[in-house]
């Protein structure tokens, strides 16, 4: 059989052209580190990846939510054992006003409780990121408004809080509350009343009265300490979904790096003996077009 000359150009051509591409496509993945750069280098891989991008975009806002819902948590937390530690120095000096019968020493607790009482309220209306802690929903307005005498004097604070509460999700089937309860927000606008009478009936040295006072800061108390531990039980929920999502998200990574990523010392071993190819092929399509119809006949 015959074969012309231009067919053994042609087809010599097609081969500089076919493992140039080739060596085209190994010089993108080695400088890149992808082994897919379209499409149709492995359209399989790329539906995989697709899915697995998807899943990793949802983990990182799931992460992104239990980092908001744990910083809210914390916050609560933090303000809650304040206000833990003004109730226990509250009935401190309940027990002191209902046994002393000194006016003076009364006047002091009394002074004293006035400080804690301000001081409540600024707990109270605690805020994160301009968001009110204990507002339930309505974060935008502090949730206990204060009444005040004319000397300027907390005569009684309401709560104006929503009593429902903001959930975050952590996953596709599970979400979390981390601000306090409607119950927990309503016993501390009752824990700052009993502070407004406490501070009252050691102004009038009333033992009795005092000592009626005692018994709602200590119930008062346990409500602040169940919400203190519900919060402890929230902050381990968040971690341990946290340490989940970070464990799935490492998978996705892996699973990525395989579809995605090249082996770099294979590839470069590749592209070295495909660049060898190329350069023969150059110089034998080079020889080769070289030939006149003289050097057959010779």
């Amino acid at each position: 059989m015959r074969v012309t000359t231009s067919t053994i150009s042609a087809t010599a051509l097609r081969q500089i052209q076919d493992l140039n591409a080739r060596l085209s496509k190994l010089q993108i993945q080695v400088s890149t580190g992808q082994r897919i750069s379209q499409p149709e280098d492995d359209p399989a891989a790329v539906g995989r990846l697709i899915t697995l991008q998807d899943e990793s975009k949802q983990l990182d806002q799931f992460q992104q939510n239990a980092a908001r819902a744990l910083e809210i948590s914390q916050a609560s937390t933090s303000a809650l054992q304040e206000i833990k530690t003004l109730s226990d120095r509250a009935t401190e000096l309940a027990t002191l006003g209902s046994s002393t019968e000194s006016s003076d020493s009364a006047r002091s607790y009394a002074t004293e409780a006035n400080q804690l009482l301000e001081q409540a309220v600024q707990l109270a209306n605690s805020s994160l990121r301009n968001d009110h802690l204990f507002a339930g929903t309505a974060v935008d307005t502090a949730p206990f408004q204060i009444s005040r005498d004319s000397s300027g004097n907390i005569t009684g604070v309401t709560y104006a809080g929503s009593t429902d509460v903001a959930s975050i999700p952590l996953s596709d089937t599970a979400s979390i509350a981390p601000a306090t309860t409607a119950q927990t927000n309503q016993g501390l606008a009752d824990f700052i009343n009993h502070l407004v009478s406490l501070r009252d009936a050691l102004n009038q040295n009333d033992p009795a009265a005092v000592a009626g006072v005692q018994s709602g800061l200590l119930t008062t108390e346990d409500t602040i300490i169940n919400a203190i531990s519900d919060q402890g039980a929230i902050q381990m929920r968040i971690q341990l979904n946290q340490d989940q999502q970070q464990n799935r998200s490492t998978e996705i990574e892996k699973l990525i790096s395989n579809d995605a990523n090249i082996d770099m010392s294979q590839a470069i071993v590749r592209y070295n003996q495909v660049q060898v190819a190329y350069q023969a092929a150059l110089q034998s399509t080079a020889s080769i077009m070289n030939l006149s119809l003289l050097d057959y006949l010779q």
